[in-house]
């Protein structure tokens, strides 16, 4: 395995494979999702990184995002593994008369600030806005995504190591599950590896003993050459939607010229220091305690994965693997 090698991914015909076009044949569902965040700044102050956020009932994720699916298991394996295509903030209103950042866990920044902190939206004070915002696009081949998600279901780019792999210590070699996309490389390329894989019966015939450092190149082409072309997945079940200040300000960071505002002209014009100081903690605590909202109408559009018990049996016999098309040449 030291000598280098170039690997091609090309489509069923042979051909060079770099078309990144949506297939059309695909459709993707569309949800629109209420998110509704209440509180005030003492109180998110308070719960810190658990205070102004909005997290979908997991519980009842799965009639919420079109999953028929009466297994647990079944149901949260696909949720989790959803592919968003894009997501959308269709309306907003807010109380809030500062600037707040809305961050959708999981997704990429799309608005920063000069110190490069990155949220999904930023809100620029109270009132509704209507026009709709486009807050994630997905990027990469969404054909090979989908075409990645329905043969390896249980595989992502991050556990290609360790998913449908047995490590034994000391040894030179794995035991990798016969439904592996490694698998599927290595069947596909073994005359220019020079790799022959054999089944170890003796591992109930689900599994194959690999070179490690053959299956370390296989998990690196594949992520390289595949997985870094496709889009992410995320989970559908865990969507949580937080609020947050620019820059890492606190809920409870107040500036000398909002303290300023806080105070009447009438009380200020007094001249008298102790009446202004009385009137300004009054005034700090009413703020601070004062009822905040923000409501968000978020249209997503994804898809999910077949179930896995679905694609285990297929993979293993299924000639036109998307692993199977990185040719390996000497």
């Amino acid at each position: 395995m030291s000598k280098s090698w170039q690997i091609n991914s090309i489509d069923s015909t042979g051909n060079n494979n770099n078309n990144n076009s949506h297939s059309s044949s695909e459709k993707g569902i569309k949800r629109n999702v209420l998110v509704h965040i209440t509180g005030n700044r003492a109180t998110w102050e308070h719960m810190g990184i658990h205070g102004a956020l909005w997290r979908i009932n997991a519980e009842r994720a799965g009639a919420i995002f079109g999953c028929g699916e009466t297994s647990e298991a079944t149901l949260n394996e696909k949720l989790s593994r959803a592919m968003i295509r894009s997501v959308t903030v269709m309306e907003s209103y807010t109380n809030i008369d500062e600037v707040v950042g809305v961050q959708i866990d999981g997704l990429p920044p799309k608005e920063f600030t000069c110190n490069g902190e990155g949220v999904s939206l930023f809100l620029t004070g109270e009132g509704r806005v209507s026009h709709p915002q486009e807050v994630f696009n997905m990027s990469g081949n969404t054909e090979l995504g989908l075409a990645w998600m329905k043969q390896y279901p249980r595989y992502t780019s991050s556990n290609l190591e360790v998913e449908g792999v047995m490590f034994l210590t000391g040894a030179s070699y794995y035991f990798v599950r016969f439904d592996h996309p490694a698998i599927h490389m290595l069947k596909a390329n073994e005359d220019q590896l020079g790799i022959q894989i054999t089944q170890e019966a003796s591992v109930e015939g689900n599994w194959y003993k690999v070179d490690v450092e053959a299956f370390i190149f296989c998990v690196k082409s594949l992520r390289e050459n595949i997985l870094q072309n496709t889009p992410s997945t995320f989970n559908l079940s865990g969507l949580t939607v937080r609020l947050t200040r620019p820059d890492g300000q606190r809920w409870l960071q107040l500036s000398p010229q909002l303290l300023d505002t806080l105070v009447s002209d009438e009380i200020r014009e007094t001249n008298d220091v102790d009446l202004i100081s009385e009137a300004r903690s009054k005034c700090v605590q009413r703020y601070i305690d004062r009822p905040l909202f923000v409501t968000l109408r978020l249209s997503f559009e994804y898809s999910l994965p077949d179930a896995v018990s679905n694609n285990i049996a297929s993979s293993s016999t299924n000639n036109n693997n998307i692993s199977g098309k990185i040719i390996v040449a000497k």
